[in-house]
């Protein structure tokens, strides 16, 4: 199946996991949504993967999925984000994708994430993002789940994406 991760951020924290789980899958294209544009209409499925910040996707990610909601509703789609709150993960989903999409999607995965290179955000976001991560450290680690990955593709694999 020639797959398409489409995927934006800017800490990189998103790009090396999209690049991670690109090895597990065959035919693959990477994109940064950030840095070039995509048709997703070229391509057998799509994986989508965004950072959350505020409790939102990337705002290129978002766009993204409002251009191309119903060439994504007619084919294979998954999406992963990288986020640290835990528990808000159900509610920034419901927020952020159409209804649609996410009862169409093979597998949507948080996984996890770090907070590093906070200097490209702006000082109020920066102080958002501190104070965040002091809250959750007392809860866990603020990492990239060691398991998420394999979840992921194990679910591609059931849908017989890989």
């Amino acid at each position: 199946m020639k797959t398409l991760i489409a995927y934006a951020g800017r800490t990189g924290v998103t790009a090396r996991c999209a690049r991670a789980l690109a090895i597990h899958l065959n035919n693959v294209t990477l994109v940064d949504l950030n840095a070039e544009a995509v048709d997703p209409a070229d391509f057998d499925g799509v994986i989508i993967a965004s950072p959350v910040y505020s409790h939102r996707f990337e705002r290129s990610v978002k766009s993204f999925l409002k251009t191309y909601q119903n060439v994504l509703e007619n084919k294979p789609f998954a999406c992963f984000v990288t986020m640290v709150e835990y528990e808000t993960f159900d509610k920034v989903i419901s927020k952020e994708m159409p209804e649609t999409l996410r009862r169409h999607a093979v597998v949507i995965e948080n996984f996890g994430g770090e907070v590093n290179h906070l200097n490209v955000f702006g000082w109020y976001d920066q102080l958002i993002a501190k104070s965040m991560v002091q809250i959750e450290r007392k809860k866990h680690p603020i990492e990239l789940l060691a398991d998420a990955p394999r979840k992921f593709t194990d679910q591609l694999k059931k849908a017989n994406w890989i």
